[in-house]
């Protein structure tokens, strides 16, 4: 049975994905701050997720 507090594996992806795109220096400058309200969105919803890195 799953628990509740258990961070999905698509979202940790995700998650850890976002951060590796938003240090690359990749991003347009003009539209970080979607990638950066991504970000805290999940730990919004996944407050644990900074804790399992």
């Amino acid at each position: 049975m799953t628990q509740i507090n258990e961070i999905p594996v698509e979202v940790m992806s995700h998650y850890n994905n976002l951060h590796i795109f938003s240090e690359s220096g990749l991003v347009n400058p003009a539209k970080i701050d979607f990638v950066l309200m991504e970000i805290a969105m999940i730990e919004r919803d996944f407050p644990r997720i900074r804790e399992s890195q």
